[in-house]
């Protein structure tokens, strides 16, 4: 009796041994892929995003704190607080994303200072008194 070396193979059965084979994907496979990859990294850049601007705000509390500092060795020294942030040795080159400003009240006995997003940071405004809590403004696009 002779046995056929050839298999038969059924209709059906050529797929399955085409996939397991490892024939290649097929366009819906390679899309969703793509989809998934698209959604997944954009969510990633948006994370980034946000993480960059807590930095970038950081500034803004950093310079708030060194202003509730250098206001309160001045006023030990003159009993009173100034409004010149030159006076208080403010660089302004050091706080690139922040402009600082300072408003006596109470004629020089209290004050308002207030830390200004400049650029990428603009519309951001940032406010401390001499209590030295620094308290973002509730209209910044940042919060």
């Amino acid at each position: 009796m002779k046995m056929n070396r050839f298999r038969r193979i059924s209709p059906g059965s050529a797929r399955a041994d085409h996939r397991a084979g490892g024939g290649g994907f097929t366009l819906i496979e390679i899309t969703i892929v793509l989809l998934l990859i698209g959604i997944l990294s954009s969510i990633a850049i948006y994370t980034y995003r946000m993480m960059i601007d807590k930095a970038r705000m950081t500034q803004a509390k950093t310079v708030l704190g060194h202003l509730t500092k250098t206001e309160a060795t001045w006023f030990s020294d003159h009993d009173r607080y100034t409004d010149n942030v030159a006076l208080l040795d403010f660089d302004p080159v050091r706080y690139d994303y922040y402009q600082v400003s300072v408003v006596l009240l109470d004629n020089g006995m209290n004050y308002v200072g207030t830390a200004r997003g400049v650029g990428v940071m603009d519309n951001d405004l940032w406010t401390i008194t001499k209590d030295g809590q620094p308290v973002q403004d509730n209209s910044s696009r940042f919060r």
